[in-house]
């Protein structure tokens, strides 16, 4: 393993650099991908003639116009459903859509102020299909969708059951993806402070909630502790998807809770006809911080097309209604390119993408004796991916998706000293390299199977830690195969999907730790499995049931961790005889449309069996007095919960909407067996579990314009571990105004928020720092987004 060497203090600790052997594996590895595709010139493509295709596809063309005044319609946004590829209207009204399969498809149109049109089409092999579609001026709906960027869903991904897009991704925007998230039903967030908040989803988080960034590993280590950030930037994120079921497994062994898919389009997969561009503009007064970002994509050339955005974030200290909490400010820069060259036997595409960011974890008498000043985190990500298509025809076989990504990251924790002009100290240094590739064979109908695929995804990790760490570096690797596979007989949809996993944890030195233990390799391997029932009642109402089997191998630092990790406030100590962790799920839902609203309502229960958690033992480290113990440990676990969500036309341009979520978790005791597992058979509840929420929204919309107040609330959250404290229940206000407008081709968009108006002192339960702290303040937030 390539290392180099920094001092510390009187000894050293060998830290990870990328070196050029990890690069030729990747490099390698694409130019035999590039070599096996046909790049021979393939006849039927013409580059001076879009009608002109392959004998098994075909052209749509076509205009979207405005019925009441006959005039075209820019910037509207055209989705074929079946495919869910996504283009957007030019001034004049024109779209087009090369490449598209011989077949019959839903073309969904939607525009701000304008009601949502379809339009069923036919494509006809080797020929172009023209279509004109009509839209009526309506009220703003809050699902409306802007642009997808020409991003192509896998087939796997059937079972998203939310997509954060247009209106509401801007409306909900933070300087986080927890905190874009917040309001989603059955979403909170794990905080310390702003900047390292991360989603938690039905009570689960850290490792057990998979967070993907175009169905990739993000190859950070934000799972494993609180003060640990998301290397994901939320605002050049195009949509936000949230996936649960059978699909799930595709992307993770141990998705009980879902799969949360930050989707940003890095690498084109479609082949755009002309130049689309959007930027974003964001202030916020809670924080004084200030916002900015750019994104283009379009076509090079008949058979390249490229992809660009960046974008540079900076904030203060965030105010709260007790004063201001200090070193929680944030600073981020983020840059990512992509090119890919289209065909039509498939694409071939590469990207890279730079994540620099520095913010700071509080500190405070009472939470951090060990640093009073606080810590700052300076963190960076270098990412690369390579991405593949190669379609088959007509045959059983459809298409081979491969996708290659690398991850060289980092960060380093530095204690405040006392005073500015004393030198920060490294207390704490983490780096990782990463690289995931993976594979998908998709497959036509057979039987009574409408479609499916098989895949493979390996994974090699090689991890280290430096400073006053002293979990060990550590070698990991893991492999999985598996299958999902869906059918649609009558009304009925069913689900299915399969997966093995395999993971290897190898320390570089195997000695008997006087803390910990015995510090060794260790394997693990299991089986997942989960399967979809859900029947559909007059084309209205959705009913079914799902159910899981979920596997999850202990990380790094829940086995080998060893010494003060001073900006997660905790001494932790691993444990090496750790087990795997299995879990099993099951979830009964309804889903019911009609026409002035939805609802959709369900229940679920997880037991999870050698729960891993690092618990608080209430005692003084001995060679550091200032911090707590947390000791790793396994138990077997319940959680059931609950989730009711729906909005309601009440008027014409007057709609109500919201959601309640509740979830509880209890350990069981041994003598108890899965099936007549007691609800809440002991006293002392699982730690760090949401209390009950909720937040109802009323909202005026007419043309471009909008305007709504959101009440959210939650309840106290009394059922404790040892050692937790308890939080009271709150109530807050927030007010919003958005307006949209278009001059010529370039549509703008202005969102206005208002959040906490009444200056409510409230505290987040997931907060390690809810003790001293507060959450913020009032915030009065403006967001401009322009697109063309």
């Amino acid at each position: 393993m390539s290392v180099f060497i920094i001092p510390k203090g009187q000894r050293t600790k060998k830290v990870l650099q990328p070196k050029l052997l990890y690069f030729n594996r990747v490099a390698f590895a694409v130019l035999v991908l590039l070599w096996l595709a046909p790049w021979g010139e393939p006849s039927v493509v013409y580059a001076n003639d879009a009608d002109k295709t392959e004998s098994s596809r075909g052209v749509v063309k076509g205009t979207v116009i405005n019925i009441d005044e006959d005039s075209p319609v820019s910037n509207a946004a055209i989705l074929i459903e079946e495919l869910d590829r996504g283009t957007v209207s030019h001034r004049n009204g024109d779209f087009q859509f090369r490449n598209v399969p011989a077949g019959t498809y839903l073309l969904r149109v939607q525009h701000v102020g304008y009601d949502t049109g379809y339009q069923q089409i036919t494509v006809t092999a080797g020929d172009t299909t023209f279509v004109e579609i009509g839209l009526r001026r309506g009220v703003i709906r809050s699902a409306d969708v802007v642009v997808r960027d020409h991003y192509m869903r896998d087939d796997e991904t059937t079972g998203v059951e939310r997509v954060l897009t247009g209106r509401q991704l801007r409306q909900q925007l933070g300087q986080t993806i927890a905190e874009t998230l917040e309001d989603e039903p059955g979403l909170a967030q794990r905080s310390m402070g702003p900047a390292p908040a991360r989603p938690v989803l039905r009570g689960l988080g850290g490792d057990r909630l998979l967070i993907l960034e175009d169905g990739g590993r993000t190859g950070d280590l934000s799972a494993t502790a609180a003060d640990h950030a998301l290397a994901i930037e939320p605002m050049t994120a195009e949509h936000i998807e949230l996936i649960r079921g059978p699909s799930a497994l595709v992307h993770g062994s141990n998705t009980l809770g879902g799969v949360i898919n930050v989707i940003r389009g890095q690498i084109p997969m479609d082949h755009p006809d002309h130049i689309h561009a959007s930027g974003t503009l964001q202030g916020q007064s809670v924080n004084n911080g200030v916002a900015g970002g750019l994104r283009a994509f379009g076509p090079i050339s008949s058979s390249l097309a490229y992809r660009v955005d960046g974008s540079v974030r900076t904030s203060g200290d965030m105010n709260t209604p007790e004063g201001r909490l200090g070193n929680t400010g944030i600073t981020t820069l983020n840059a990512s390119a992509g090119v890919s060259y289209i065909r039509e036997w498939g694409m071939v595409g590469v990207s890279g993408n730079i994540l620099d960011t520095k913010y700071g974890v509080p500190g405070g008498i009472g939470i951090a004796d060990a640093h009073p000043n606080g810590v700052d985190i300076e963190m960076f990500r270098r990412y690369a991916e390579f991405r593949s298509r190669v379609n088959f025809g007509q045959g059983f076989f459809r298409r081979l998706d491969t996708d290659a990504t690398y991850s060289f990251y980092k960060h380093d924790e530095l204690e405040k000293p006392d005073f500015e002009t004393n030198r920060r100290i490294v207390g704490s240094s983490f780096g990782v390299l990463t690289t995931n590739v993976k594979s998908h064979l998709h497959h036509n109908s057979f039987g009574i199977i409408d479609k499916g695929l098989i895949g493979i995804w390996g994974e090699h990790r090689d991890y280290a830690s430096g400073a006053f760490s002293q979990t060990p570096e550590t070698i990991e690797q893991a492999f999985a195969i598996y299958s999902f596979q869906e059918a649609n007989p009558g009304n009925w949809n069913l689900q299915a999907a399969l997966r093995f996993d395999h993971r290897t944890i190898q320390p570089q030195e195997e000695r008997l730790s006087i803390l910990i233990g015995d510090i060794r390799e260790r394997s693990f391997s299991g089986v997942s499995a989960s399967a979809r029932v859900a029947y559909l009642w007059q084309n209205r109402i959705k009913t079914g049931l799902t159910v899981m089997r979920s596997f999850r191998a202990p990380g790094i630092e829940e086995l080998y961790s060893e010494g003060p990790h001073l900006a997660n406030f905790s001494y932790e100590k691993g444990n090496p005889d750790l087990n795997s962790e299995s879990g099993f799920g099951s979830e009964l839902f309804v889903d019911a449309n009609f026409s002035r609203g939805s609802i959709r309502a369900a229940v679920y229960r997880n037991q999870m069996n050698n729960f891993i958690f690092p618990r608080n033992t209430d005692q003084r480290a001995t060679r550091r007095d200032d911090l707590n113990v947390y000791r790793y440990s396994e138990e077997r676990v319940l959680m059931t919960g609950l989730e009711l969500s729906g909005n309601f036309r009440i008027a014409p341009s007057w709609q109500v909407s919201g959601s309640v979520n509740a979830v509880r978790g209890d350990f069981i005791a041994d003598g108890d067996s899965y099936p007549l597992a007691r609800f809440g058979s002991s006293e002392i509840a699982v730690p760090m579990m949401p209390p009950l929420s909720g937040r109802l929204n009323v909202e005026w919309s007419r043309n471009y314009l909008a305007l709504g107040g959101t009440t959210r609330f939650a309840g106290a959250q009394n059922r404790l571990d040892e050692f937790e404290e308890r939080t009271a229940g709150y109530m807050l206000f927030d007010a919003y105004a958005q307006y949209s407008i278009t001059t010529g081709s370039t549509l703008h968009t202005f969102t206005l928020n208002v959040e906490n108006i009444a200056n409510t002192t409230y505290r987040n339960h997931l907060s390690r720092i809810k003790e001293i702290y507060p959450e913020p303040g009032t915030n009065v937030s403006l967001l401009y987004r322009f697109y063309f």
